[in-house]
This record gives structure tokens, C-alpha cells and sequence, in this order.
């Protein structure tokens, strides 16, 4: 009985290690889409916690990495504070306008998987969460 039971448990130990071997070597394939999105805020404090949450929420679910930037134009409300807040929880990029000029929008917009989401127009958004 105990030399089944260690038997199952080895193929089990086995199996693991094989799944975890091809995972590495799939994720480390080139081509792997890793999408960036670069949010362009300004005064969205009463959005923006929910954009990010569910960014990172569909990302988990469909199982796929993601860059995302936040550009802050100025805002004048508690739209950055809330961003920094999140900034310890997810793995973001925050600029703000003193750090944002047209060099930084070239080299982020040659990234092929840039997608640019202004926060104010919804039409944009509805696109952003299709490709995800």
C-alpha cells in the first residue's frame, strides 16, 4: 500500500514538473503579446480606480501580462493621489505632465503593442477592454 501511494505521488511530482517546464518555455517564446496601455487622464478621480482594477482583473483572468502607463495631463482633483495609492498595489507606470513631452509620446507610441486610452471618451474605452 505504501509503495502505491509513493508511486502515485511521484507521478503526480512528475507531471508538475513537466507543466511547469513547457509553461516556462511558452512564456519565453518571442512573439508573446505583452499589450501596454498608456491611460491619459485628467481630473478622473471618480474613474480612474475602477479603469485600473479591471484592467488588471481581466488581465488575470485571461491569464496575460500587461504594461500599463498612466499620463496624468494636470489634474486638479485626487486623480494621482489615487494612482500612487494603486501604484503599491499594481505594477504601474505613473508620468505626470512635467515628466511628459512629445519624446516620451514618440518612443511610447512606437511600442506596436501600445494601445492609448483617454479617459475622457468612453468610445475608446470600449476597445481598450475588447483586446485584452
Amino acid at each position: 500500500m505504501m509503495i502505491g501511494l509513493l508511486y502515485i505521488l511521484g507521478i503526480y511530482a512528475a507531471g508538475l514538473a513537466i507543466i511547469h517546464w513547457l509553461h516556462g518555455r511558452w512564456s519565453k517564446e518571442e512573439g508573446v503579446r505583452r499589450p501596454h496601455y498608456i491611460l491619459i487622464t485628467r481630473n478622473n478621480q471618480l474613474q480612474i480606480e475602477w479603469y485600473i482594477r479591471s484592467l488588471f482583473f481581466f488581465s488575470r483572468v485571461k491569464g496575460r501580462n500587461m504594461i500599463v502607463t498612466i499620463v496624468d495631463e494636470g489634474s486638479t482633483d485626487d486623480t494621482l493621489d489615487i494612482v500612487m495609492r494603486l501604484a503599491k498595489v499594481y505594477a504601474l507606470n505613473v508620468v505626470s505632465e512635467a515628466q511628459w513631452s512629445a519624446e516620451a509620446l514618440e518612443t511610447l507610441l512606437g511600442d506596436e503593442n501600445a494601445i492609448v486610452v483617454r479617459l475622457n471618451y468612453n468610445e475608446a474605452l470600449e476597445t481598450a477592454f475588447k483586446s485584452l
